[in-house]
């Protein structure tokens, strides 16, 4: 009798059909896909959810997507789940970049205290204005100064051309006298070989990767940003799942975070180890550069904070910004925004 009551539910187990979700990655040229993002959906996340969700995943920059279209894609349903730079989404949503505004965060304990005090807000944003479930935050790599010339400091910045990702960081470095070009990555070697550039803002390892050691000679370990990344799922789509399957997919996701937090150090190591030519390089290429053991002034620090960093911020995202700011950031940061 309990067999012939427990065969029915057997067979809808076998008999449900699997989904198929079509994710878009992170950059092959930063560590984050092949070891981390790739694995998961591929393998782990089939494992997980016992073949009720059988992911493939694309890098973004084989997509042909630009960044700023992700929000849009993945709202319209164009895109199913993607991993989204915020500070390069967010051109026409300023407020999703606050959580990686260049000086913020000077080392990892801080980033870490600012992505804890911020991941709700930022949750309710993209699902208010996007419909987008975010599931995690991912931190794929710090951001860092690589330049043909040699210097010591951030304030020799001054007078020379530097690629920048994000409009931030053009903001700080144009504050301490630099000239910024947003400029895609790939493009970036061919400019700083050719004379066009005198430096670029990216990761020590994706820099690495496309060749900057070869065409550089000095990089600094100052963390400008570092490139906070949202696992962003179109609200459809999420609520097409069954229960079971997103509570697995929540379960493994989150222990995803906590792998990618916990080895953006030693991937940062790596990097600078690489472009350095130490002989415990691994990922990368030796190169033969000069690391600057540079941190930040701290005083410096908060100045262009106040000064330059935050009120740009909010000339571009408004006064309801400022206030939000205020709310959560100013009690931790000791620092308030004027509308």
């Amino acid at each position: 009798m309990v067999l012939a009551l427990l065969l029915p539910l057997a067979l809808a187990r076998a008999e449900a059909p699997s989904v198929t979700v079509k994710v878009l990655g992170f950059y092959t040229h930063a560590g984050l896909y092949a070891e981390f993002e790739e694995p998961f959906w591929t393998q782990r996340v089939p494992r997980l959810t016992e073949g009720r969700l059988q992911p493939s995943i694309t890098p973004l920059d084989r997509a042909g997507i630009r960044e700023a279209e992700l929000l849009s894609f993945l709202r319209l349903g164009v895109l199913q789940v993607a991993t989204v730079p915020l500070a390069l989404a967010a051109g026409d949503d300023p407020e999703l970049s606050i959580v990686d505004l260049p000086g913020l965060n000077p080392d990892l304990p801080s980033l870490r205290r600012n992505l804890l005090e911020w991941r709700r807000h930022l949750a309710t944003v993209l699902e208010e204005r996007y419909d987008i479930q975010m599931l995690a935050l991912l931190v794929p790599t710090t951001q860092v100064l690589f330049c043909r010339e040699p210097f010591s400091r951030l304030d020799d910045m001054a007078g020379r051309r530097i690629r920048v990702g994000s409009v931030a960081q053009g903001e700080l470095l144009e504050a301490l006298g630099g000239t910024a070009t947003v400029m895609p990555l790939n493009l970036t070697p061919a400019a700083l070989r050719d004379g066009k550039l005198d430096c670029a803002v990216t990761g020590p390892m994706p820099g690495n990767r496309i060749g900057l050691a070869q065409v550089t000679s000095h990089v600094s370990r100052l963390p400008l940003s570092w490139f906070v990344s949202a696992v962003a799922v179109n609200g459809a789509t999420w609520r097409g799942l069954p229960e079971a399957t997103r509570r697995a997919l929540q379960a493994g996701i989150a222990e995803l975070e906590a792998q990618v937090m916990d080895g953006a150090e030693a991937a940062i190591e790596d990097g600078f180890a690489c472009n350095a030519g130490l002989p415990r390089c691994v990922g990368g290429i030796r190169g033969r550069m000069v690391v600057v053991d540079e941190q930040w002034d701290e005083p410096e620090r908060r100045r262009l904070l106040r000064e330059v960093l935050l009120p740009r911020w909010v000339a571009r995202c408004g006064a309801d910004c400022a206030a939000t700011w205020n709310r959560i950031a100013a009690p931790s940061v000791g620092m308030r925004a004027e509308p």
